[in-house]
């Protein structure tokens, strides 16, 4: 039998006295592909019901993810400390934005091509962080700095839940998004995407399960979004 894990909503962060405060409302905007069915039941475009592809939280030992918390920021290479920082500082989809203008370039897809492309993939985010906050704050677990005060992250620790890092879902959806578009390019997007989520590890603001489950969850999003992109190409 598991402890059961801490609450994000019920411990202060270091330094402070009162407990913090976050926004769910992302957890319920519109989506693009997903529908919602009452709160928390959600079908994919097709009208099939969907079954996240992520752990309960009850079931993960947090005991033993701290200790690899810790276990990394101790160890922590300048390497590893300098991919905290570029992943971690400003919005990630400004990083891989811009990779796919680059992909575009160098495949000389057109205009209507290229819009179409940044028009599915951010759709497709926009639907994976709408599941990501709501997941999040339905299970409002801790993060690393809840559970240890004496922990020194190498980035601020943001101001909502743990679970699942929003870096890992939005990474893995890109991946899947983008690796339908540029197959030839899938082994360097998936290294980066990969990466992108183990940052936050790096950066000492989420659990390693945070990301590698995050990651699953953000790849189902993307590959419901390129199952339409299928259809559309059989019709």
């Amino acid at each position: 039998m598991r402890t059961p894990y801490r609450r994000w909503a019920e411990h202060p962060y270091p330094g402070e006295q009162t407990l913090p405060k976050g926004a769910p409302e992302a957890g319920y905007w519109p989506m693009f592909f997903i529908k919602r069915e009452g709160s928390n039941n959600f079908s994919d475009p097709f009208q099939r019901r969907i079954n996240w592809n992520i752990r309960k939280p009850e079931t993960i030992d947090w005991d033993r993810e701290l200790l690899i918390v810790e276990q990394t920021l101790a160890s922590l290479t300048s390497q590893q400390a300098q991919i905290a920082r570029y992943w971690g500082t400003g919005e990630l989809t400004s990083k891989i934005t811009p990779m796919i203008y680059n992909l575009a370039e160098k495949y000389r897809m057109g205009s209507p091509y290229t819009a179409r492309i940044l028009g599915y993939f951010h759709a497709a985010i926009n639907d994976v962080c709408v599941i990501t906050w709501f997941l999040k704050y339905l299970w409002d677990v801790a993060r690393p700095n809840q559970y240890n005060r004496n922990i020194s992250p190498v980035l601020f620790t943001p101001r909502f839940p743990a679970y699942p890092s929003a870096h890992a879902t939005i990474a893995g959806c890109s991946e899947a998004i983008v690796n339908y578009f540029f197959p030839q390019e899938s082994f360097t997007m998936s290294q980066l995407m990969k990466q992108s989520a183990q940052s936050r590890l790096y950066a000492g603001v989420h659990f390693k399960v945070d990301n590698d489950e995050g990651l699953k969850l953000g790849r189902q999003v993307g590959e419901i979004v390129v199952q339409v992109l299928r259809a559309q190409h059989n019709e």
